[in-house]
């Protein structure tokens, strides 16, 4: 796989390689893709029933065979883009057109875009992007969300706020999570997708105050307080790690997981002696946990 673009202000891209597969485990492939990207642009409002500016890319070292190629897709109303070299010696094709796909009829023209570039001796096909059929707007404006997140109220409001989650649609997510709040939707729960979201945007301090108000709103919330334990101890705050750690470890003992944690930041305060019990005790709840293995080593002539 060369790369992958997810930029929804701009554009939405998803480049596959076209390695020698099996043509059942390509298509399986290309669907899967397909499948992603849509889900991530209908998760934000964008209907992807209509009309929108889909571009494909070709990549060969041969130029020429590259020309030859974009002279029959122009002739079949596809609009040239470019035509450039990039790293490695080859050069992309890049062209484009409005249409209208579902994920099936894209995945349809995928197989069709890819034994045209083999009629041309062209390496690969590398995939599509898709945009604003209009290419000077936005495919997902910050406008365009907002009036899509004000249809959704209660736990409409909050299942999107979940969706944009787990696609890892940070920003969104953050923006719906900070209203379910405001309206009182679930508010543990809430808090604590809030509290992660800004800890991956790293809007570390305000994500660990997100954290901390999902335990007042649930003082049994578990994965609150690892999550806790595991994001001070990355940022430096060792004994307020190894406190939400055995906050953690009083709702659930014994879990190897937890107790490992608590070693990590005993250690690095350098509570050697609590440390190794820690380690000890982790690796005898689970004797396959590489954390801990690699810190008993770490921690051989540290202790008395």
């Amino acid at each position: 796989m060369r790369t992958t673009t997810l930029t929804l202000i701009l554009t939405l891209t998803f480049f596959s390689s076209c390695q020698s597969q099996t043509q059942a485990t390509q298509n399986t492939d290309d669907l899967e893709q397909i499948n992603s990207i849509f889900d991530r642009i209908e998760v934000q409002g964008i209907d992807t029933k209509q009309n929108l500016l889909y571009g494909y890319f070709f990549f060969d070292k041969d130029k020429s065979k590259l020309e030859k190629l974009k002279t029959d897709l122009v002739a079949q109303s596809y609009r040239f883009v470019a035509l450039d070299k990039k790293e490695n010696d080859e050069y992309m094709l890049h062209v484009e057109k409005v249409e209208k796909h579902t994920r099936q009829s894209l995945q349809k023209l995928e197989e069709n875009l890819r034994e045209l570039a083999a009629k041309h001796n062209v390496s690969s096909f590398d995939g599509f992007d898709v945009g604003n059929a209009d290419p000077t707007k936005p495919l997902v404006s910050n406008e365009g969300f907002a009036k899509f997140m004000e249809t959704k109220k209660g736990n409409e409001l909050f299942d999107l706020g979940i969706k944009l989650y787990d696609l890892e649609i940070n920003d969104r997510a953050e923006l719906v999570f900070r209203v379910c709040l405001k309206q009182n939707v679930k508010p543990d729960t809430s808090a604590y997708k809030l509290g992660n979201t800004l800890i991956n945007e790293n809007k570390v301090r305000e994500g660990i105050n997100y954290l901390v108000q999902a335990t007042k709103y649930n003082p049994n919330y578990l994965s609150a307080f690892f999550n806790l334990g595991a994001t001070c101890y990355d940022n430096g705050q060792f004994q307020k790690s190894i406190d939400y750690y055995q906050q953690a470890d009083k709702l659930k003992p014994n879990d190897d997981r937890i107790i490992y944690g608590m070693a990590a930041s005993q250690y690095a305060v350098q509570q050697y002696d609590k440390s190794l019990a820690n380690c000890k005790k982790a690796l005898q709840l689970n004797k396959n946990n590489s954390n801990a293995k690699q810190l008993l080593q770490m921690l051989s002539g540290k202790t008395k």
